[in-house]
């Protein structure tokens, strides 16, 4: 426990930090233009991890998810820092 906080807490901020730079990331991405082919990579490119099928079938259960991603880019990592920063001020 980091700060009288739980863990659940923690990985929320983390996973929501992540998620909010990912948004920003493709958002700029998706606005500069075409000409620039360099910053629009840089933006929105980067790694995209997958597993899937995933599933299970028991007699009376069956369940599969077709697929489950994760997409990493530059700005993941600086939501992550932004989402700490306004931590620390509220």
């Amino acid at each position: 426990m980091l700060n009288g906080r739980s863990t659940g807490f923690w990985v929320f901020i983390a996973v929501a930090g992540m998620m909010t730079g990912t948004v920003f990331g493709e958002a700029v991405g998706a606005v500069l233009p075409d000409s620039s082919v360099a910053l629009r990579q840089f933006f929105s490119g980067g790694a995209e991890f997958s597993v899937g099928p995933l599933g299970f079938d028991i007699y009376i259960l069956r369940f599969q998810i077709a697929e489950i991603a994760v997409k990493i880019n530059i700005m993941t990592f600086a939501g992550l820092l932004a989402v700490g920063v306004l931590y620390k001020w509220f």
